[in-house]
């Protein structure tokens, strides 16, 4: 019998938060919806944050078991499917997603494939950059007043947990049936984000960049093709076979 949906939540990934207050709002939130997982990446008062706490109510214990990560890469080591939440448009090429067809994604894929989901939640004063959002599978953006659609970092998380209990409530309704079929083991993040590392210094030794400016567009671009194919493990370590193959001296 297949697992609930219920039972395979997401990790809600914090990247650079910085009031304790919103750190805590976002736990409270989480505990409401049934998710316990938190990270956060580069906390700028550092952690435990005091201030966290009483806004976390009794989703203090999400608080004491929660992860801190120096970068992104690393707090995604084993998340294999990421969306980015953010109200602004990127010059990105991405599929983009509402927060109900993000949730929706999001169960269905666990189930699939029994992988870790995240969702991504930037700055509050900035939100995500682009070196961050380019790192997620698929951007999330909510339809609300153009004039005014910023969330606090608190409601953004309550949004987002909320539509993936819904989605995944209605998923145990009717369940996906469970198959023989063999889902390839996908890259996580981390590995992505590594081979991406490591392709990028090769072009730069390489002489590949013609000027300064033009690396980071340039890294930005590659990595969003490389995501949206969702590399498969066995598929990163060919393409490190091939960077090996191109490094040698001849």
């Amino acid at each position: 019998m297949a697992n609930s949906a219920l039972s395979q939540p997401p990790v809600i990934i914090l990247l650079r938060p910085q009031m304790g207050e919103n750190i805590g709002s976002s736990a409270r939130a989480m505990k409401n919806c049934g998710i316990s997982e938190l990270r956060l990446v580069a906390p700028r008062d550092g952690w435990p944050n005091p201030a966290a706490r009483p806004m976390a109510a009794s989703g203090a214990d999400i608080l004491d078991n929660a992860r801190v990560f120096d970068d992104i890469g690393a707090a995604m080591h084993d998340v294999v499917l990421a969306f980015a939440t953010t109200a602004r448009m990127r010059d990105l090429v991405k599929p983009t997603l509402d927060p109900r067809g993000a949730a929706e994604m999001s169960v269905a894929k666990a189930q699939e494939a029994g992988k870790r989901i995240a969702f991504l939640f930037g700055a509050e004063r900035s939100g995500m950059d682009n070196d961050e959002a380019v790192m997620a599978d698929y951007i999330v953006s909510a339809d609300l007043n153009p004039d005014f659609p910023s969330l606090n970092l608190g409601q953004a998380v309550l949004m987002m947990s909320w539509e993936w209990r819904m989605a995944a409530l209605r998923a145990d309704e009717t369940p996906i049936k469970e198959t023989d079929d063999h889902w390839p083991e996908r890259a996580t993040i981390q590995e992505r984000d590594f081979f991406f590392d490591r392709f990028e210094q090769m072009l730069d030794e390489k002489g590949f960049f013609a000027t300064a400016e033009m690396g980071p567009i340039v890294n930005r671009n590659m990595r969003a093709f490389f995501t949206r194919a969702e590399p498969t493990k066995q598929e990163l370590q060919t393409w490190h076979g091939i960077l090996s193959m191109l490094g040698r001296e001849k």
